[in-house]
């Protein structure tokens, strides 16, 4: 029978009262799932910005490592620059002293082992005297007639380089056609 308030079937209230707590604990139920997919997808976002976060620090990191390992070798590359600079002028020294000594040989010898020395750490001389003129290389400090245009007929003070990057050009004499 119905009670005809509520539209209820009064002669089975027990059960009557549990098809209601069941529609009262889904529709709970119900929200609870919906409020727990929302943590669910606020964490999900929350996580994939921590992620990219990750990611572009760790990238920034490798970017950091690469760029303070090029500046290291950079430094030790060009370290000893300046001290290999200050013994240009003993080398001036040494070729003087072979031109003007009848036997030069010895000093050949130092001079070439002082060369190979510094060549360990990426010195070494500018070829000139034979060669075309080229003005990163070479300093031309006077011209003169013969048949060979733009080639160096003399070389006037020894150039070098360290690690292909000039420290000093060589004063050459340059040979002009005449006309």
């Amino acid at each position: 029978m119905l009670d005809p308030v509520n539209n209820h079937d009064i002669t089975r209230p027990i059960e009557e009262e549990m098809i209601l707590n069941k529609k009262r604990i889904s529709a709970k139920d119900r929200a609870m799932v919906q409020k727990l997919k929302k943590e669910l997808e606020e964490t999900k976002w929350s996580l994939k910005e921590y992620k990219d976060l990750y990611i572009r620090q760790l990238a920034e990191m490798e970017n950091y490592e690469k760029a303070k390992e090029r500046e290291i070798a950079q430094i030790t590359k060009s370290a000893g620059k300046d001290i290999i600079k200050n013994l240009l002028p003993l080398l001036d020294t040494i070729d003087a002293a072979m031109l003007k000594s009848e036997n030069g040989h010895e000093l050949t010898v130092v001079r070439d082992q002082l060369i190979k020395i510094l060549g360990a750490y990426g010195f070494s001389p500018i070829d000139a005297k034979g060669k075309k003129f080229d003005p990163y290389l070479h300093e031309a400090v006077a011209v003169v007639q013969n048949d060979n245009d733009g080639i160096i007929v003399d070389e006037v003070q020894k150039g070098y380089k360290i690690n292909n990057e000039v420290i000093r050009t060589s004063k050459v004499v340059v040979g002009k056609k005449g006309e």
